[in-house]
């Protein structure tokens, strides 16, 4: 995925999709899943969808990692 959406010559973008596949009952997993011919006895829960977008994206400055996660250690 990095190989894909961090090679400036690629133009490829993604977009981690959750949340929305099971929360909703609109049954919009269970239809792609259908598409992708997934076996029913799986549930889809995340998409990662590839592809070129149609505008150009303005990329957020991230903080660095260690002010986003930590970890709860017990000393």
């Amino acid at each position: 995925m990095l190989t894909i959406t961090q090679n400036p010559k690629s133009r490829y973008a993604s977009c981690w999709v959750e949340g929305y596949m099971t929360d909703f009952k609109d049954g919009v997993g269970k239809l792609i899943a259908e598409i992708l011919k997934i076996d029913p006895k799986f549930e889809l829960v995340c998409c990662l969808p590839v592809g070129k977008p149609v505008e150009e994206i303005k990329r957020v400055a991230k903080k660095p990692f260690e002010e986003r996660a930590w970890f709860n250690l017990e000393n």
